[in-house]
Protein backbone atom coordinates (compact mmCIF):
# COMPACT_ATOMS: atom_id res chain seq x y z
CA UNK A 1 0.00 0.00 0.00
CA UNK A 2 2.93 2.52 0.81
CA UNK A 3 4.36 1.94 -2.92
CA UNK A 4 0.86 2.85 -4.31
CA UNK A 5 0.96 6.17 -2.35
CA UNK A 6 4.49 6.90 -3.43
CA UNK A 7 3.58 6.54 -7.22
CA UNK A 8 0.58 8.48 -6.52
CA UNK A 9 2.39 11.35 -4.80
CA UNK A 10 5.62 11.09 -7.30
CA UNK A 11 3.00 11.28 -10.10
CA UNK A 12 1.16 14.34 -8.79
CA UNK A 13 4.55 16.41 -7.81
CA UNK A 14 5.11 15.89 -11.30
CA UNK A 15 2.21 16.86 -12.85
CA UNK A 16 1.97 20.06 -10.20
CA UNK A 17 5.59 21.22 -11.41
CA UNK A 18 4.92 20.73 -15.07
CA UNK A 19 1.40 22.71 -14.43
CA UNK A 20 3.70 25.43 -12.91
CA UNK A 21 6.81 25.38 -15.59
CA UNK A 22 4.15 25.87 -18.25
CA UNK A 23 4.92 22.97 -19.75
CA UNK A 24 1.80 21.34 -21.94
CA UNK A 25 -0.42 18.28 -19.91
CA UNK A 26 -1.37 15.27 -21.85
CA UNK A 27 -4.93 17.58 -23.46
CA UNK A 28 -3.34 20.60 -24.58
CA UNK A 29 -2.02 20.13 -27.93
CA UNK A 30 0.08 22.51 -29.54
CA UNK A 31 0.08 23.64 -33.51
CA UNK A 32 3.47 24.74 -33.89
CA UNK A 33 4.12 26.79 -37.48
CA UNK A 34 7.34 27.97 -39.03
CA UNK A 35 6.69 31.05 -40.91
CA UNK A 36 9.53 32.78 -43.02
CA UNK A 37 9.42 36.48 -44.38
CA UNK A 38 11.19 37.96 -46.90
CA UNK A 39 13.45 40.15 -44.12
CA UNK A 40 14.44 35.91 -43.54
CA UNK A 41 13.18 36.48 -40.17
CA UNK A 42 11.02 33.43 -38.93
CA UNK A 43 8.99 32.67 -36.14
CA UNK A 44 8.07 29.20 -34.62
CA UNK A 45 4.91 30.13 -33.33
CA UNK A 46 1.90 31.99 -34.34
CA UNK A 47 -1.04 33.81 -32.44
CA UNK A 48 -3.44 34.19 -35.51
CA UNK A 49 -5.60 37.59 -33.35
CA UNK A 50 -5.72 40.05 -36.24
CA UNK A 51 -6.35 38.91 -40.12
CA UNK A 52 -8.21 41.55 -41.84
CA UNK A 53 -8.41 43.62 -45.25
CA UNK A 54 -8.17 47.18 -45.06
CA UNK A 55 -9.24 49.07 -48.02
CA UNK A 56 -7.52 52.69 -48.20
CA UNK A 57 -7.22 55.39 -50.69
CA UNK A 58 -3.89 56.98 -51.78
CA UNK A 59 -2.60 59.83 -48.79
CA UNK A 60 -4.98 58.27 -46.69
CA UNK A 61 -4.13 57.05 -42.46
CA UNK A 62 -5.60 54.90 -40.59
CA UNK A 63 -4.56 52.96 -37.71
CA UNK A 64 -3.86 49.02 -37.05
CA UNK A 65 -2.92 49.68 -33.08
CA UNK A 66 -3.47 46.86 -31.08
CA UNK A 67 -2.67 46.51 -27.42
CA UNK A 68 -0.79 43.40 -27.54
CA UNK A 69 1.49 44.23 -30.47
CA UNK A 70 5.18 45.61 -30.16
CA UNK A 71 5.97 46.03 -33.53
CA UNK A 72 4.52 46.51 -37.23
CA UNK A 73 5.98 45.48 -40.09
CA UNK A 74 5.00 46.55 -43.83
CA UNK A 75 5.90 43.87 -47.01
CA UNK A 76 5.82 47.03 -49.67
CA UNK A 77 6.66 50.41 -48.23
CA UNK A 78 6.43 52.34 -51.28
CA UNK A 79 2.68 51.63 -51.23
CA UNK A 80 1.54 51.50 -47.23
CA UNK A 81 4.39 52.62 -44.51
CA UNK A 82 3.60 51.42 -40.87
CA UNK A 83 5.03 53.48 -37.55
CA UNK A 84 5.67 52.04 -34.75
CA UNK A 85 2.49 52.76 -32.91
CA UNK A 86 0.41 51.00 -36.46
CA UNK A 87 -0.47 54.04 -37.82
CA UNK A 88 -0.62 53.13 -41.90
CA UNK A 89 0.14 55.39 -44.37
CA UNK A 90 -1.00 54.86 -48.09
CA UNK A 91 1.91 56.33 -50.47
CA UNK A 92 0.57 54.56 -53.77
CA UNK A 93 -1.91 52.24 -55.32
CA UNK A 94 -1.09 48.55 -54.82
CA UNK A 95 -1.20 45.91 -52.17
CA UNK A 96 0.75 45.79 -48.72
CA UNK A 97 0.75 43.23 -45.88
CA UNK A 98 0.84 44.64 -42.53
CA UNK A 99 2.50 42.00 -40.23
CA UNK A 100 1.87 42.82 -35.94
CA UNK A 101 4.38 40.83 -34.31
CA UNK A 102 4.81 40.51 -29.60
CA UNK A 103 8.15 39.94 -29.43
CA UNK A 104 8.97 36.79 -32.09
CA UNK A 105 5.36 35.93 -32.12
CA UNK A 106 2.87 37.10 -34.71
CA UNK A 107 -0.10 38.49 -33.74
CA UNK A 108 -1.74 38.66 -37.06
CA UNK A 109 -1.40 40.25 -40.81
CA UNK A 110 -3.27 43.18 -41.92
CA UNK A 111 -3.63 43.16 -45.91
CA UNK A 112 -4.07 46.98 -47.49
CA UNK A 113 -5.07 47.39 -50.57
CA UNK A 114 -4.56 51.09 -51.70
CA UNK A 115 -6.86 52.60 -54.27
Amino acid sequence: MNMKKTIVSVLSISTLSFSLMGMASAKETANVTVNSFPSGFQTLDVISIQNYDLPMRVGEERTVYNAAATRYWTDNQSVASVSSSGLVTAHSRGDATITLYKGTSVLGQVFVKVW
